[in-house]
């Protein structure tokens, strides 16, 4: 699928991924209950760190040059210890879902860091775990994997979150010490 690539979302950019995290959590919220706000928005409040800061590292998913999704990486202090990155979101417009495109864009960012890597997904959005689980088969993943209960920000109620960690020592990636330079590419 050499159709599928990612690029770092640029300043230009912003609303144009702000957009796109709306429909995320539009998707999202059969899993977390979340109503948008009298404006008919859902509440973005965190979210523009992710342009801001140079620790989070949002990416838009291209297929046949058409703005498809994006996936977010997340690095120091944006990670609990012992872990380089998080992949944080992942997001495919549902015309687009299907094709393999998901996994052609985790494939890109696990090329560009290595270390330890953690990816949570909500346990009732049975979808992102199943992607997740077939993903780490089908590349011969190991990984371990838990489970906590945790707030949301502006949810009411407890969501259980599947954790998964695995060490990407065979990417032909950076370190966390360098992965900046190449996550901004």
């Amino acid at each position: 699928m050499m159709n599928t690539q990612i690029t770092k979302v640029k300043k230009e950019q912003g609303e144009l991924f702000l957009n796109l995290y709306h429909l995320y959590l539009y998707d999202l919220s059969e899993y977390t209950s979340e109503d948008p706000k009298e404006n008919g928005k859902f509440d973005l409040t965190n979210t523009y760190l992710y342009l801001e800061r140079e620790e989070l590292h949002p990416f838009l998913i291209t297929y046949h040059d058409k703005i498809v999704g994006f996936i977010l990486v997340c690095t120091p202090p944006f990670v609990p210890k012992g872990i380089d990155f998080t992949i944080q979101e992942l997001f495919i417009l549902k015309k687009y879902r299907g094709l393999g495109i998901a996994s052609i864009a985790v494939e890109h960012v696990l090329e560009k860091v290595k270390g330890n890597i953690r990816v949570d997904q909500l346990k009732n959005n049975k979808t992102a775990v199943a992607f997740w689980k077939k993903y780490y088969n089908r590349h011969q993943i190991l990984f371990s994997e838990e489970e906590e209960r945790i707030e949301i920000d502006g949810i009411d109620g407890f969501h259980t979150l599947i954790s998964q960690q695995f060490n990407n020592i065979h990417s032909r990636g950076l370190s966390n010490e360098s992965e900046h330079s190449q996550l901004q590419s």
